[in-house]
């Protein structure tokens, strides 16, 4: 691989290129120049004028569904679908059959992604199973390189196992996440519980379920002196709780999905499953305590709650259907149409590239001469509509098909792969 990339600004805070126009030359997977100089030799030259190229896109939480559900996605599709968003990095979820509770399994992934465009990070499950009972041997699970410990989209409801899992990671340097809603006040609810959930006639799903397992989790994570990230809050209180608690200067950070920052609950006016997602999407109201959230580094990073599923699970009643929805294809360009007046671009790159990987305490990735070439190459600007054809997972469980979308992913580079979209 020796190629030029043209008349691209650089979106990276840590770069001494950030915001600049200017050519970067790549040559064996390497940065070897940047800025205005002669074009080289025998290099593949792209002018992407108008484009922008920024560190590799990074994401928490993504659903795994190999081994177990290989024909709802396998590693192959994943890499297409995160590709295809402009992710470079997944740190996926243990939620696998069997579950990722032992080393081989970490093993597996992470040798199955070597020669991949797109680096899979294991996390390892806190219990065995993912049941919330019996803890996982999680000193052996780091040891064969899982990078943080969940057990995934379902909460850890034992204080006690995640009291113990916070203070076995205290003396490690990999963080414990967790997703905070107690499904004993949740039950059986199907949406937001509120205005709309009364206007449809359908049980809903309290924000004080999010409330109370946030400040359990926030008061262990005080106790045992350790790190938490706590996945995907969804409500004004729970970003004043996360607020406060780093403000005591606690070990804590939190995740948003980008599910809950474009849509709120009056999108179920027409019964549309697509949109039924956990957390289940809010009120406005939510929506904008998330983005203040956003701003002032309460909330770290945005995340694509990637969850694919059979699609005859989305075409069920509305009450019996799956939670779920895709997320990797779509974010940054459903994200970029809809909050572009909000959010500065640069802190929307931030928060979906470097952000996600210091949380979880991995290498950042910088656009510096001599570095590793793990980049996005992107658009902000035009509009087009989101498509069937977009998404690259075997699964079509996506909200936004036919919806308008704002800018375009026009490849990724890593690992001395060029992929283009």
């Amino acid at each position: 691989m020796n190629i030029l990339l043209k008349n691209v600004v650089v979106l990276d805070k840590n770069s001494e290129w950030n915001t600049k126009k200017v050519d970067v030359h790549i040559s064996n997977g390497k940065i070897l120049n940047i800025g205005d100089f002669p074009e080289p030799e025998n290099t593949k030259i792209y002018d992407l004028e108008g484009a922008h190229v920024s560190p590799g896109w990074f994401d928490i939480g993504t659903r795994l569904t190999d081994p177990g559900y290989e024909s709802i996605d396998d590693m192959n599709s994943l890499a297409n679908s995160a590709i295809k968003g402009g992710f470079t990095g997944l740190a996926v979820f243990p939620n696998t059959e069997p579950s990722n509770d032992n080393k081989s399994i970490v093993q597996t992934i992470i040798n199955k992604s070597k020669e991949m465009a797109v680096d899979l990070y294991p996390v390892a499950a806190i219990s065995k199973g993912c049941k919330g009972t019996e803890m996982s041997e999680m000193m052996d699970l780091h040891a064969h390189g899982a990078i943080a410990f969940s057990d995934g989209k379902i909460p850890v409801a034992h204080p006690g196992v995640l009291s113990r899992a916070l203070r076995y990671t205290s003396i490690l340097p990999t963080p414990v996440i967790n997703h905070p809603e107690d499904n004993n006040i949740s039950e059986n609810g199907i949406i937001n519980e509120g205005e709309m959930s009364v206007y449809l006639g359908m049980k809903g799903r309290p924000v004080l379920a999010e409330y109370i397992m946030l400040v359990r989790d926030i008061s262990l994570c005080e106790y045992n002196d350790a790190h938490i990230i706590s996945h995907m809050i969804s409500a004004s209180d729970s970003v004043k709780l996360v607020r406060e608690a780093k403000k005591k200067k606690l070990k804590i950070n939190a995740t948003v999905s980008y599910h809950n920052l474009v849509a709120s609950e009056n999108v179920l006016k027409e019964f549309d499953s697509m949109h039924k997602v956990l957390p289940p999407l809010r009120t406005k109201s939510d929506i904008n305590s998330l983005i203040s959230g956003l701003k002032d580094c309460t909330i770290d990073a945005i995340v694509s709650n990637h969850y694919p599923l059979d699609v005859e699970d989305k075409k069920k009643a509305f009450f019996d259907t799956k939670f779920g929805a895709l997320g990797l294809e779509s974010m940054f360009v459903v994200l970029n149409y809809h909050l572009s007046s909000k959010l500065d671009l640069e802190l929307i790159i931030e928060k979906i590239s470097n952000s996600p990987r210091e949380i979880l305490g991995l290498p950042l990735v910088t656009i510096k001469q001599g570095e590793s070439a793990n980049l996005t190459i992107f658009t902000s600007e035009g509009i087009s509509t989101f498509t069937e054809q977009d998404i690259k997972s075997k699964s079509k469980n996506s909200p936004f098909i036919g919806d308008k979308i704002k800018g375009k992913v026009l490849g990724t580079i890593n690992k001395g792969k060029v992929n283009w979209n």
